[in-house]
């Protein structure tokens, strides 16, 4: 089949793709940004068009400010937490650890354990870490009274009434939920690696660590790097498990407040400024632009091909 003949075909099978993302994905980008140069309460029929304005206010706003910061402290955290415990346990499950020729004992098993998180939808992982965080008979709360320490005494107001750690303590939930999925991320990719390469490494004197970094981790490189978008998008909404394990109307609730939460309360409880919570979900589409943009361009590296 000439070229020619074949971008009928093609167009057969993208169009109707296509014609549903631009339904309902970029349709709703754009009524979205249409939205965020009104006053629109979402309430009633009439808006006035006001331009940039709700973008200039956002600029002089503390809370939205004050989410911003929060997200970049997750966007640091959490990224760096969680693709190393993935990372660490694939190479482990994979080869019985870094640079070993031979997979652990049972890793079967230990897959399905680590992925189980995954399949937990994430409201019911909040509401778990709620019990767990607990200063009154939570899990945290029990282990430290086997040794006669007191939750409170270490964190007062406990993890989730402190400014100071609540934001961590629902990261780290955040983490739980997440290592799973790119442990067999990892693992699909270090299952590619041959055996041979280890083998050659080992020979020439390299240790675990070493093997890791000079074999394993430049050639799951792309899973890595798909593994950074992927969670560092994820982690710029972080709505579930704050909305879930925050807001429980106490001052520790501005200690974790991100873009999503901000927004949300912005359209549905701040009198309904429909315009300007579109104006902060304008800002965050194109924040995840930029983010995946600059992290495809700082973790590019020349592609390493191996038979």
């Amino acid at each position: 089949m000439t070229t020619k003949g074949r971008w009928p075909l093609i167009i057969t099978f993208l169009a109707p793709g296509l014609l549903l993302y631009g339904v309902f994905v970029l349709s709703s980008f754009v009524q979205g940004v249409q939205i965020s140069l009104t006053d629109w309460t979402g309430l009633t029929p009439d808006f006035n068009y006001v331009g940039l304005a709700n973008y200039t206010d956002l600029l002089r706003d503390g809370e939205w400010w004050r989410a911003l910061r929060h997200n970049v402290i997750l966007l640091i955290f959490v990224p760096v937490v969680t693709l190393s415990l993935a990372l660490f346990l694939a190479s482990m499950l994979a080869r019985g650890g870094p640079g070993a020729l031979r997979g652990a004992k049972g890793a079967g098993f230990y897959r399905v354990v680590f992925f189980f998180p995954q399949v937990v939808p994430v409201v019911i992982i909040g509401i778990m870490f709620l019990y767990i965080y607990a200063s009154q008979g939570g899990l945290l709360q029990g282990i430290l009274g086997l040794v006669g320490v007191d939750l409170l005494d270490v964190i007062p107001n406990g993890p989730l009434g402190n400014p100071r750690t609540i934001l961590f303590a629902i990261a780290l939930a955040g983490v739980w939920s997440s290592v799973g999925f790119y442990l067999v991320l990892f693992l699909a990719g270090m299952g590619q690696v041959p055996a041979e390469l280890y083998e050659a490494a080992a020979l020439d004197g390299a240790t675990g660590v070493r093997s890791f970094f000079s074999v394993t981790l430049p050639l799951i490189w792309s899973h890595v790097q798909t593994a950074l978008v992927y969670l560092g998008i994820g982690t710029l909404d972080s709505f579930a498990l704050v909305a879930v394990m925050a807001h429980n109307g106490v001052d520790a609730d501005f200690g974790s407040d991100t873009m999503s939460t901000l927004l949300y309360r912005t359209a549905f409880t701040l009198n309904s400024q429909f315009g300007y919570a579109s104006a902060m979900g304008t800002m965050m589409m194109i924040f995840s632009i930029v983010l995946a943009m600059i992290t495809f361009r700082l973790t590019r590296r020349d592609r390493i091909e191996y038979t």
